[in-house]
């Protein structure tokens, strides 16, 4: 048996492990979701046909944020399987180390990554805004609360600070707009207020405008109307007035650079820019902590023992990349410290155990 027949082997069985265990574990969130909004479902006339596009447009949400588990099962999974049955003692007999063994199972690993990062970047985003959007359409008027009352939109625009009362469905008419107009050192120079602003093909235009220039003496303006030039979208307020879960690479980086207006800090868009890069990486880490469940563990405590070492260290590597990513979106970590030190941390973990077992 050559090489290539092996690593075609290797390959397929480590793609339908992990597709098979992606598939279930979202099959099994996915149930449990339904569960909670079939009633929901049903109760707005939908039917059966709305059960099923509830599904479908939920599911890539879901598939998206369990890849690196399914991973690192499907490794796990897959390297046991070869160790238990000796495959892997027959693979080292035709001169393959088990570097070699895990650098066969790279590029498979990189093509998931690949394809997290498409679903991650490209395809969850559309589902949540075609998701949002069906979901309000459909909204009966008895799960309305007229009640609550509206709260205000605040946001970055450059170095100005907004905040408007309430933004339409459609993101073209708002109301209650303040502008807080700031200098490069962060002082307020002005305050622009409007009863209120529609959008056109012209851009926005406000009615009952207040200008307040900062000075001495204060200046006050005021006019019936008057052209808001901002770089702001009636898409750009729809994502204001309701933020989405998943936002596009694109997107992030127009936010980070000023082109596109957020509702939160800097640094919580900084930290989930990085956190787009890094987490199709965490797929080969997952691989990675694998690695040892192959080789020489099995005479250090039994196939058993590798496989719970491998499941802890990573769940360890998501529990810990998921507490100190939230600790950058809330600034109390540089983004770059919060998104890349577990990747980098766990990979030389990885790295070294696979080393010592070799050693």
């Amino acid at each position: 048996m050559n090489r290539s027949t092996i690593t075609r082997y290797l390959t397929r069985t480590f793609l339908v492990r992990v597709l098979s265990v992606l598939f279930a574990l979202s099959a099994l969130l996915q149930l449990l979701d339904l569960l909670d909004a079939a009633s929901t479902v049903l109760e707005r006339g939908l039917g059966g046909g709305g059960l099923v596009y509830y599904t479908m447009i939920r599911l890539p949400m879901v598939m998206e944020r369990v890849v690196p588990l399914a991973v690192l099962i499907g490794s796990l999974s897959t390297l046991w399987t070869f160790a238990s049955t000796n495959e892997i003692v027959a693979m080292r007999s035709v001169g393959m180390t088990p570097y070699q063994i895990m650098g066969a199972l790279l590029p498979a690993a990189l093509v998931i990554s690949i394809a997290h990062f498409i679903m991650a970047d490209q395809v969850a985003p559309r589902c949540e805004r075609a998701f949002v959007s069906w979901w309000t359409a459909t909204e009966l008027p008895s799960e309305k609360k007229d009640d609550d009352p509206v709260k205000p939109v605040w946001f970055r625009l450059g170095d100005h600070v907004v905040r408007i009362a309430s933004i339409s469905d459609d993101g073209k008419h708002i109301e209650g707009v303040e502008m807080v107009t700031r200098d490069a050192d962060g002082k307020a120079t002005g305050l622009m207020s409007a009863v209120s602003g529609d959008h056109g093909p012209d851009g926005w235009q406000l009615s009952g405008v207040v200008q307040t220039e900062i000075g001495e003496p204060l200046r006050v303006t005021q006019s019936d109307k008057a052209r808001w030039d901002v770089d702001l979208s009636p898409n750009n307020m729809i994502d204001l007035r309701k933020p989405p879960e998943n936002i596009p690479f694109n997107r992030l980086l127009r936010i980070v650079r000023g082109n596109w207006a957020g509702g939160e800090s800097p640094t919580y868009y900084a930290t989930r820019l990085h956190s787009t890069y890094a987490a199709p990486l965490a797929s080969l880490v997952m691989l990675l902590l694998a690695a040892p469940v192959a080789h020489g563990m099995r005479r250090r405590g039994g196939a058993m023992g590798s496989l719970a070492l491998g499941t802890v260290i990573g769940l360890i590597f998501l529990l810990s990349s998921g507490i100190l990513s939230s600790m950058g979106q809330a600034g109390a970590l540089p983004p770059v410290m919060a998104v890349w030190s577990p990747l980098i941390l766990f990979a030389a973990i990885g790295g070294a155990i696979m080393v010592y077992v070799e050693g």
